[in-house]
């Protein structure tokens, strides 16, 4: 043991022995946790619900919505044309009298076909707007009420037996490009 009268700037400390650089022992305090979560009220859960709603739902509904837009106008421009609704009645001077009562079609886009169901030829194939009276076609004539240059309702296209290429039985046709628009199946007698 040393004499009390000597310094020792190295004494033992009460943790142990303590060396230069040597930093006192801290006491180890339990790591914080977060308070536990609190439970969510019925009002929270369905304003979560009516979000997810909105934000799936509303823009899958807008889609289809624009899809179906989409898909109802023309690719070309201009306004969506419709088949055409026909009525036919026979002419007391022969042949006979093709209304038009739906629908609208630039004639110049329309061609006119009459079948003979017998053999299944075409007899008489005529663009309508080479049907127009001045033309003075031998089989058909094309009577445009309001001079729109389309075949729309009020319109009439007489077929004439004069031309010996049309006759009673036979089936009635127009076209736009391939796509049948109108069809009549057979001119009565």
């Amino acid at each position: 043991m040393q004499p009390p009268n000597q310094y020792d700037p190295y004494r033992p400390h009460a943790a142990g022995p303590q060396y230069p650089g040597q930093y006192q022992p801290q006491y180890q305090y339990p790591s914080p946790a977060p308070p536990p979560p609190k439970p969510m009220s019925r009002t929270v859960i369905a304003v979560i619900v009516v979000v997810v709603v909105l934000a799936v739902v509303l823009p899958m509904l807008l889609a289809g919505v624009f899809l179906v837009f989409l898909q109802s106008t023309p690719q070309s421009g201009g306004t969506v044309e419709t088949n055409l609704g026909l009525r036919v009645s026979p002419l007391a001077t022969g042949g006979w009298l093709i209304d038009v009562t739906s629908g609208s079609k630039p004639t110049s886009s329309v061609t006119l076909q009459v079948i003979d169901p017998a053999t299944g030829l075409t007899t008489v194939s005529r663009t309508v707007s080479f049907l127009a009276p001045p033309y003075n076609d031998p089989d058909a004539t094309h009577n445009d009420n309001n001079q729109n240059k389309k075949l729309d309702a009020g319109d009439t296209i007489q077929l004439k037996t004069t031309g010996g290429h049309i006759a009673a039985g036979y089936q009635v046709r127009l076209l736009s490009g391939s796509s049948v628009v109108g069809t009549i199946r057979e001119l009565p007698a």
